[in-house]
C-alpha cells in the first residue's frame, strides 16, 4: 500500500514495482492490498519524498518514514469517537476518557498505531459510523452511509458495516425508506471497489487476496481469534473481558446489540477465512476495527468495576509494550532464519507475547552494532527478506535512524521525550477535573 502511495505521488499510477505486486493489466504490477490507505497517506508521502531529495537519502525509506505518522493519528482520531461513542451512549465524560485510553493503550492498537495497516483506517471509519448512526439525526445517517461507502475502499470486509446499520436504523425508526441510505453507501463502496478490481486485474471479483472461506476454518478460526496465545483477542486485549459486567438494561438497548453485531460480524466473516491468524502480524490484528466500539462500552459499567477496569487496561498496556521500541517481525524472522516452522497459535511458549520479550533484547543488542548508513543505503533493495531481516536488527523507534541524515540520536531522544510529556501532561489535565470533585472513585 506505502508502494502504491509512492507510485501515485511520482507517477501518478497505481502500478508498484514487481516485487511489491502482482502481474496485473497491460503487464504492469498492482498492489494485491486496498486502495483506499495509500490515497490518504498521499500528504504524508508526498513531504516525505521531498525530504529525501533534499537530503539525498532512499526515497521509499523516507516516504514510508513519513507515512508511518499517518498511523498514530488514525488511532488517536479513533480513540477521541470511542470517547464520543461512550459519552452518546450515556458515559460519564470520565468513563468515555476511560474508554478511550482503555483503547489507546491497552489494546493493539499501541501496536498498530505505529505501523502501517488498513486496520486502524477501517477501524477509524467503522467507529465513526456507529456514532452517527446512534446519534440517529439525518444528517449523522447519510454520514454514515458516507462512511460505509469508504469502509469497503479501506478493506473489502468493510462491507459488513453497512447491512448493520440498516438493521439498527430499521428497528429504531420503523422506517425501512430511511434505513436503507447505509445499504447504498456500501454498495457504492463495493461498485468502486470492483472498478478497482477491473483496472487492476480485468476481472470484477479479483480482489487480490485469497478467496479462502470456508465452514471447516470456522471452529479454527472462531477459537483461535478469542482464545489462543498466539492471536486471542482476550489475550492481547484483556480489557474486552470487562464487559462481562453490562447490566441487562445495557445488553438488550438496540445501540448496544448494535456494537456487538458489528464485532460478531467481524469475528465471523474472518473466522471463516483461511488465513484467520493474519499471517505475520501480532495479536488478532483483524479484529482491530471491532475494538473503539466494544472499548465504547466498558463506559457503561458501574463504579464497582473500576479497579478491575484499570488492572486490565494496565495488563493489556504491558503485554504490547514491548513493542514500542522492537519490531514483532524478529520473532517471525528469526524462525525463518533458522529453518524453524511456524509456530503452533496455541502454544503458550512460543506465542509472540512471550517471545517478544527475548526479541527486544535481542534487537536491541545488535542495534549496538549496526551501522544505519549503510542499513539506509540497502533499504531500496528489491530483495524484501534480506532488507526486512536488516530492518529488525535496528531498534525500532524514529530517532535511532537519525544519523543516517547526520543528525545526532540526542536531539530526537529530546524531541520524543518532550512530545510524551505533553500527551501525559494532555491527558492529566482532561482527567483532572473529574478527579478533583470525586477523588473516591476513578470509575464512576
Amino acid at each position: 500500500m506505502l508502494a502504491v502511495s509512492v507510485s501515485l505521488s511520482t507517477n501518478g499510477s497505481f502500478a508498484v514495482p514487481p516485487w511489491f505486486g502482482i502481474l496485473g493489466r497491460n503487464g504492469h504490477y498492482y498492489s494485491g492490498w486496498y486502495p483506499l490507505l495509500s490515497i490518504v497517506a498521499l500528504p504524508f508521502v508526498g513531504p516525505g519524498l521531498l525530504i529525501a531529495r533534499l537530503f539525498h537519502l532512499p526515497a521509499n525509506f523516507v516516504a514510508g518514514v513519513c507515512a508511518l505518522t499517518l498511523s498514530p493519528l488514525l488511532v488517536a482520531g479513533t480513540s477521541y469517537l470511542t470517547a464520543l461513542l461512550a459519552y452518546r451512549l450515556g458515559a460519564s465524560a470520565k468513563n468515555a476518557l476511560i474508554a478511550a485510553l482503555g483503547f489507546a493503550f491497552g489494546t493493539i492498537s499501541l501496536v498498530y498505531a505505529r505501523e502501517f495497516f488498513a486496520e486502524p483506517l477501517l477501524a477509524l471509519l467503522t467507529v465513526w459510523a456507529i456514532f452517527l448512526e446512534v446519534g440517529g439525526t439525518r444528517h449523522e445517517r447519510n454520514g454514515a452511509s458516507v462512511l460505509a461507502a469508504l469502509a469497503v475502499l479501506a478493506k473489502p470486509s468493510g462491507i459488513v458495516v453497512g447491512p448493520l446499520l440498516v438493521a439498527h436504523s430499521a428497528v429504531k425508526t420503523h422506517s425501512l425508506r430511511t434505513a436503507l441510505a447505509p445499504l447504498c453507501g456500501t454498495s457504492v463502496g463495493l461498485v468502486l471497489y470492483c472498478a478497482y478490481n477491473v483496472a487492476r486485474f480485468s476481472h470484477v471479483f479479483a480482489f487480490g487476496q485469497p478467496n479462502d472461506f470456508s465452514l471447516a476454518h470456522l471452529p479454527a478460526g472462531l477459537s483461535g481469534l478469542l482464545l489462543s496465545p498466539g492471536r486471542g483477542l482476550f489475550w492481547y486485549c484483556p480489557i474486552v473481558i470487562s464487559l462481562v459486567g453490562l447490566g441487562w438494561s445495557a445488553l438488550r438497548r438496540v445501540d448496544t446489540l448494535l456494537i456487538f453485531g458489528v464485532f460478531g460480524a467481524y469475528l465471523g466473516l474472518y473466522s471463516l477465512w483461511g488465513d484467520w491468524a493474519g499471517g505475520w502480524c501480532w495479536g488478532p490484528r483483524l479484529l482491530m476495527p471491532a475494538l473503539p466500539g466494544l472499548l465504547a462500552l466498558t463506559g457503561l459499567l458501574g463504579a464497582s468495576w473500576c479497579r478491575l477496569v484499570a488492572i486490565l487496561i494496565l495488563l493489556g498496556f504491558v503485554v504490547n509494550a514491548p513493542t514500542l521500541v522492537s519490531a514483532y517481525d524478529r520473532i517471525y524472522w528469526e524462525r525463518a532464519v533458522a529453518g524453524v516452522p511456524p509456530a503452533s497459535q496455541w502454544s503458550l511458549p512460543e506465542a509472540p507475547l512471550v517471545r517478544i520479550w527475548g526479541a527486544t533484547y535481542r534487537e536491541i543488542s545488535d542495534a549496538r552494532h549496526t551501522d544505519v548508513k549503510d542499513l539506509v543505503r540497502t533499504v531500496e533493495n528489491p530483495n524484501r527478506e534480506k532488507g526486512s531481516w536488516r530492518v529488525v536488527r535496528t531498534v525500532a523507534v524514529w530517532w535511532w535512524m537519525l544519523p543516517a541524515a547526520g543528525i545526532p540520536r540526542a536531539l530526537g531522544v529530546f524531541i520524543s521525550v518532550t512530545l510524551c510529556l505533553i500527551g501525559i501532561s494532555l491527558i492529566f489535565a482532561a482527567m483532572y477535573p473529574t478527579l478533583r470533585f470525586r477523588p473516591q472513585s476513578a470509575f464512576a
